[in-house]
């Protein structure tokens, strides 16, 4: 059974827009093994420049 777990986070201006986001994505999975996937996106918006970064991890582990 797979499990979720997201996390989003922002930075908004006094005007309502949204400066920057964060958001993390979480997922767990495995009878007998364990896998993990995380991606985290960030966006962050100032006047007409915004900028963009993504990043992803994995890792699995067995158990007997």
């Amino acid at each position: 059974m797979a499990r979720y777990q997201v996390v989003i986070k922002r930075i908004v201006s006094a005007n309502g827009k949204i400066i920057a986001e964060a958001k993390s994505v979480a997922t767990a999975s495995g009878d007998n093994q364990s896998h993990i996937n995380q991606s985290v996106s960030v966006h962050v918006s100032s006047g007409n420049n915004s900028c963009s970064s993504f990043s992803t991890s994995s890792s699995t582990s067995y158990t007997k």
